[in-house]
């Protein structure tokens, strides 16, 4: 049986991970999809046991990141640096 606190604890999970999902998503199509997807696998690792449904929303997010063209030019070895 969940407690009120186990409950607001989900609750706190899947509205970080909706907001995970949507800065991903963004990240990619602003032309930045290597990085996006390399901190969706990060965020996949972390979820995959504790979280297995939130998880399975950000391995939607790399399915559509893995669609998305890259930046022309970008090395996919090295992390985006900020654009002013």
């Amino acid at each position: 049986m969940s407690t009120p606190a186990d409950l607001s604890v989900e609750a706190a999970l899947a509205g970080t991970t909706d907001v995970l999902v949507k800065a991903l998503r963004a990240l990619g199509q602003a032309g930045q999809p290597d990085a996006a997807s390399r901190l969706a696998a990060k965020a996949w690792w972390a979820l995959r046991e504790a979280s297995p449904r939130d998880a399975e929303r950000v391995n939607g997010a790399m399915h559509f990141l893995a669609r998305l063209p890259a930046e022309p030019g970008a090395d996919p070895t090295e992390a985006p640096t900020p654009k002013e």
